[in-house]
């Protein structure tokens, strides 16, 4: 073990960094960083932080470059002005990105080393084994807390340069409470699962809704891939999840995304298993898993199908993240299906994100949607023509809107 000072001392004037995300997120490290950033040079290169430590202050004031992979809350007035930037790329590809890259130093955390001195990267392996191999120098954050996964998860003293025991707590994310539209919008995907389904989620109130509606009806031998969280946890103490038998975990997941309360049942569990994008969000992998079921939300969607995911008004709010890695996967997988499930309003029924025509970028193109749901119930797009689609998403749009949408499709402004 070293000092802080001593670890982040050891990056030289303008070096290249890569941190950790997420639940893995090296808080003890990035606000080291960011407390040493003026007149660094430095640049950091990073995805979702839960606690940022300060980079996003320290990238505001000009003192640290920050690039990312996926917009906060925090960053998206520093990405809108120039002062990060903002990188669009695929879960499954982000590997075979950083691997290409000129990297000074990787940032981790890790849990202390067993007794063959092997350490674990606990909920989060995402891209961490390839920004170790790839950086000129490997600084950990030992995190007593930090679970020990199964999976793909290890890493060996061997590749850790230096290691400082960290002094913030792990990481950590609180779901949001659904509400009546998120449950009302749970219920009608739940009527389209087949038995023994193997879903993604993502997170958020639709996610955590869905979640209670399967243990609320006791759907049993469920097995997840994609984000693991804390609702995950109510299904095992219920005995929902699958247990495989060699058939890999129950959950399967690059990122889990939770509490202390799901960092404890990932402790040691081996029905998780936490792997590297290139594995956990691989399409060719991920379809060979029968009934695989892609539940994504948008932020809107448009007559023809096209998703949105990422950018509201012209700004970048988050990121591409594993939703296309999702739908080719279930694209391929035998009887798998594509969902999109999304509330038909925003800003508080001011807005439809059921739209004519995408303004922004396309997250998911049209041809890889099978069924839109949203609180008004469920439109179903596969095999339909342009405009059979829209009348079907017309149908679950929100009631005030469905005339103006109408009148769109009788202008022929569809497309």
């Amino acid at each position: 073990m070293t000092s802080l000072a001593d670890a982040l001392g050891r990056i030289p004037k303008g070096g290249r960094i890569i941190a950790g995300v997420c639940c893995g997120g090296p808080t003890s490290l990035l606000r080291g960083v960011a407390e040493r950033s003026s007149g660094s040079g430095w640049s950091l290169c990073t995805g979702l932080l839960l606690d940022d430590g300060g980079v996003y202050e320290a990238a505001g004031s000009g003192d640290l470059r920050l690039m990312t992979w996926h917009v906060a809350a925090a960053g998206r007035g520093l990405v809108e002005n120039g002062l990060i930037d903002y990188l669009p790329v695929r879960a499954s590809q982000l590997e075979k990105c950083i691997a290409t890259w000129d990297l000074d130093a990787a940032l981790v955390r890790v849990t202390p080393p067993d007794a063959d001195g092997w350490c674990s990267v606990g909920p989060s392996a995402g891209f961490a084994h390839t920004a170790i191999k790839t950086a000129k120098l490997c600084i950990a954050e030992v995190d007593e807390a930090l679970p020990r996964t199964f999976g793909q998860s290890r890493v060996h003293l061997s590749a850790l340069d230096v290691m400082v025991p960290s002094t913030t707590p792990t990481p950590s994310y609180g779901s949001p409470e659904p509400d009546a539209v998120n449950r009302a919008i749970a219920r009608h995907v739940l009527s389209l699962l087949p038995e023994r389904p193997v879903l993604q989620l993502g997170i958020g109130g639709v996610t955590e809704a869905l979640v209670a509606a399967l243990g609320e009806e006791g759907v049993d031998r469920l097995r997840f891939v994609g984000m693991g969280t804390d609702a995950m946890v109510d299904l095992s103490e219920r005995g929902l999840l699958d247990q495989p038998c060699g058939r890999g975990q129950a959950i399967e997941s690059p990122d889990l995304v939770g509490t202390q309360r799901l960092m404890r049942f990932a402790h040691e569990n081996p029905a998780v298993g936490i792997y590297p994008s290139s594995v956990a969000h691989s399409p060719q992998r991920l379809a060979r898993h029968e009934r695989l079921v892609s539940v994504n939300t948008a932020v809107e969607i448009d007559l023809s199908g096209q998703v949105n995911s990422e950018v509201v008004a012209g700004r970048q709010i988050a990121g591409i993240g594993g939703a296309i890695d999702f739908v080719e996967a279930a694209t391929h997988s035998l009887t798998g299906l594509r969902i999109i499930a999304l509330p038909s309003t925003a800003l508080d029924g001011q807005r439809s994100r059921i739209v004519p025509n995408l303004e922004a970028s396309v997250t998911i193109p049209r041809g890889m949607v099978d069924v839109v749901v949203t609180e008004h119930g469920v439109a179903q797009l596969e095999g339909k023509t342009i405009r059979q689609r829209a009348e079907a998403l017309i149908d679950v749009a929100a009631p005030q809107y469905r005339q103006m949408l109408g009148d769109a499709l009788g202008q022929a402004v569809v497309t």
